[in-house]
Parts: structure tokens; C-alpha cells; sequence
């Protein structure tokens, strides 16, 4: 029931969308023009005040963020080996190595831990929020650049640094981690509004989604679809919490790394592929996918580790 109740409002944001293009209320030219301001200055915020809020500097559980850090650096090096060998497009390779390593845990993440372990569990999901989220960014600006469509010349190292100098979600988690280290407090009457306008960023985020969802796309890309979601939510998990689990991580730490290893495909890695020269469409329809069967992965996931005495 909880992972229903986190999932549900998901598809009701984005069948919002859907239905509103359908009957012609809204147009896809008001949808690119929502989109870009979503990825330019929504999601920049949302980084920003969350990372400013959740960062604290205490890095203690050292174990947690090495196994979290070491095991999505594993699952981008073996997509990346894999990934281009099976798929043609060079657009689409970028949305589906996106799609295999990078989780929801920003929206996911920190309802899910809370869920099983309560406040206990709040300490250790800020704290490795602080660097995987700005892993995460880093890591799918390399990998979007690298296949994107629409660069003209060679991708350099200058041309990549450029990229990520510039990009809007590397500069919110910038500018939240430097927030988070100087404790920076803003006054009420700014940081109330800013708070406000970054809790927008998702809903918006899914609804643009779902207006610029296509049926009759998915059908070209189901198998790709399929594949990745079934990496996302059974194969990725599986094997990275079968590894911590042999290493002895349970309870609390076990919980933060189903956050993180078992949850759908992010949200922001439509934005960030629609707006980088991937396959948007691609990317859209893996967090669709993965995120109505994470409802049953990650029950079953809880179910089983908790019966075997892990959770």
C-alpha cells in the first residue's frame, strides 16, 4: 500500500497532462516552453533548497556512501560497455544508460527509507543525498553529452567542462552544497516563496511528461522499454543489494540502499535527456514503465529481505 500510495499521484500528475493535450486545452508548443522552464529553473531550485537543507557535512557512515558510490560507478561503466554494442541510435543509448543507472531516489528515496525505518533512517538518506545527487548529474551530463544528437563537431574535454560549467541541475547542486556547508539561512519571506516555487518542480516535471507522452511511439520502443525497466527495478537491484548484503549491510543502511538501488528511473532524466539531444520520448516512456512496476518490485523486495531477517 505505500508503494501504491507514492506511485498513484505520480500517474495522476502526468495522466493531467495527457488528457489535457488529448482535448486540445493545452498545446506541445506550451509544453516545450513549460519544459524548458522546468529544467532551467525549477529543478536548479528544487537541487538547491533541498541539498541547502539536507547537507550537513557529516560524512561518518563512510561504508554507506562507498557501496552507494562503487556500485552506480559499476552499473554506468557496464551500460556503457554494454548499452552501445546492442543499441544503434546514439540518441537513444544515452536515455537508456540513463534510464539503467539513475534512480528516483530524490523523490522516492526519502519517502521509502522514512516508510520502513522512520527518522532513523532521515539522518542517513540527507546525508547521502548530499553526494549522490550531485553524482547523478555529473555523471548523466558525461553520458548525455557524449551520445547527444545534436552536437555538430567532436565531443573535447573543453567542450564536455563547458557542458558541465553550464548545465542548470550541476549549478543547483552547486549552489546547494555550498549553501548546506556555510549553513546559509535565508529570511522567511524569501525562502518561503523559493521553497513554494521548488515544490513545483516535480508536479510540473511529470505533468509536462505526460502531456508529451505518445501511445503510438511506445510501440517501436517496447522491447527497449521492457529491458530497461526490468535492469532498473530487478537486475541493478538484485545484484548491488546481494553484494551489500554479502559485505553485512542490514537494517537502516539496508533500507537507504533499496532507496537508492531499487527505486524507478528518475523523472529529471526525461528533462535532461529531452533538453541535451537524447531520445526525451525514450526516456519518458522508461520512468512510465518502471515507475508503475516499481509498485511490485519494491514491494517484494521489502517483503523478502524483511522475511529473511535483512530489514
Amino acid at each position: 500500500m505505500f508503494s501504491v500510495n507514492v506511485v498513484t499521484p505520480l500517474f495522476v500528475l502526468m495522466a493531467t497532462g495527457y488528457i489535457l493535450r488529448r482535448i486540445h486545452f493545452i498545446s506541445l508548443a506550451f509544453l516545450g516552453q513549460l519544459n524548458r522552464f522546468v529544467f532551467k529553473f525549477l529543478l536548479p531550485l528544487m537541487l538547491i533548497q533541498d541539498i541547502r537543507t539536507s547537507y550537513t557535512g557529516d560524512f561518518s557512515n563512510t561504508r554507506l556512501i562507498v557501496a552507494s558510490l562503487v556500485g552506480i560507478i559499476v552499473v554506468i561503466a557496464l551500460s556503457f560497455l554494454i548499452v552501445p554494442l546492442v543499441v544503434k541510435r546514439r540518441g537513444q543509448r544515452g536515455s537508456i544508460i540513463q534510464g539503467i543507472y539513475r534512480s528516483n531516489f530524490l523523490i522516492y528515496g526519502m519517502p521509502l527509507a522514512k516508510g520502513i525505518y522512520g527518522s532513523a533512517a532521515v539522518a542517513h538518506i540527507s546525508m547521502l543525498m548530499g553526494i549522490m545527487i550531485p553524482f547523478y548529474n555529473v555523471a548523466a551530463v558525461v553520458i548525455l553529452s557524449i551520445f547527444s544528437e545534436d552536437r555538430k563537431q567532436k565531443l573535447s574535454i573543453t567542450t564536455l567542462l563547458r557542458d558541465m560549467a553550464t548545465n542548470p541541475l550541476i549549478l543547483g547542486c552547486f549552489f546547494g552544497l555550498l549553501g548546506g556547508y556555510f549553513h546559509v539561512q535565508l529570511p522567511h519571506v524569501v525562502d518561503y516563496p523559493l521553497q513554494q516555487m521548488a515544490n513545483t518542480a516535480a508536479p510540473l516535471a511529470l505533468f509536462v511528461m505526460g502531456g508529451e507522452f505518445r501511445f503510438s511511439a511506445l510501440k517501436g520502443n517496447l522491447t527497449k522499454v521492457i529491458c530497461v525497466s526490468a535492469l532498473r527495478l530487478i537486475v541493478v537491484p538484485v545484484l548491488a543489494l546481494g553484494v551489500c548484503i554479502y559485505l553485512g549491510f542490514m537494517g537502516v543502511n539496508l533500507a537507504v540502499l533499496i532507496s537508492l538501488f531499487a527505486t524507478p528511473a528518475a523523472m529529471a532524466g526525461y528533462i535532461m535527456a529531452k533538453n541535451m539531444g537524447n531520445d526525451g520520448e525514450l526516456a519518458a516512456q522508461i520512468v512510465v514503465l518502471s515507475t508503475a512496476c516499481s509498485c511490485v518490485t519494491i514491494f517484494f523486495f521489502i517483503y523478502f529481505l524483511r522475511a529473511w531477517g535483512y530489514l
